[in-house]
């Protein structure tokens, strides 16, 4: 009797200070997501990958003058030495991702990679999910290149840690993971902003 008379209130105390930390954290992603938020609604900011899954392959070989390397493994590329970029400005976008996987139906000499420039965004939505335990801000969009269209759709998170799912008419889905930022000034600078 007596041990259940010290362990109810140390169960207690516990469960308050707990769900206190939650609420903190919980407050804390809520602000995060907000700037994120603001940010993406300025239409002006930056994405970064730096990983690749491309589907239905669990390695990718890439041939070099030093020989033939296996990289990846379970589906996974890490884009160390070729990272991705996706620009937006307002209702354009820009974008170079390096694509792994099979293209059906690209023409001869432009199987490189998803790449678009200066491209009108089109079926834009912007909707903000916010569940339980996981809050984040859904990003759909269509660009077009001369050969093709590309569907995108990004979740990213309170920490500015996205996803970004690419499926076209032309090529295997493929799925890659970044990062959300503002801009940077060296590439505002490149780009003559």
């Amino acid at each position: 009797m007596k041990t259940l008379k010290t362990i109810l209130p140390i169960g207690i105390l516990l469960f308050f200070c707990l769900s206190a930390v939650a609420e903190k954290k919980q407050k804390t992603d809520t602000a995060a997501l907000g700037k994120i938020e603001r940010l993406m609604k300025s239409r002006i900011f930056y994405v970064e990958v730096d990983e690749a899954y491309p589907s239905g392959n669990s390695s990718v070989t890439i041939n070099s003058k030093y020989g033939q390397k296996r990289i990846g493994g379970e589906g996974y590329v890490s884009l160390a030495t070729n990272q991705g970029q996706i620009f937006f400005l307002d209702t354009i976008a820009t974008g170079r991702l390096p694509f792994f996987g099979r293209a059906y139906s690209v023409p001869y000499g432009e199987g490189g990679g998803v790449e678009f420039e200066k491209a009108k965004i089109y079926d834009e939505s912007f909707k903000v999910i916010k569940k339980r335990k996981k809050n984040y801000i859904e990003y759909k969009f269509n660009v077009r290149n001369r050969n093709d269209v590309f569907n995108f759709y990004i979740e990213v998170y309170a920490n500015g840690k996205c996803s970004v799912n690419v499926t076209s008419n032309n090529r295997a889905s493929i799925s890659y993971g970044g990062k959300l930022t503002p801009i940077p000034e060296d590439k505002k600078k490149a780009m003559g902003l």
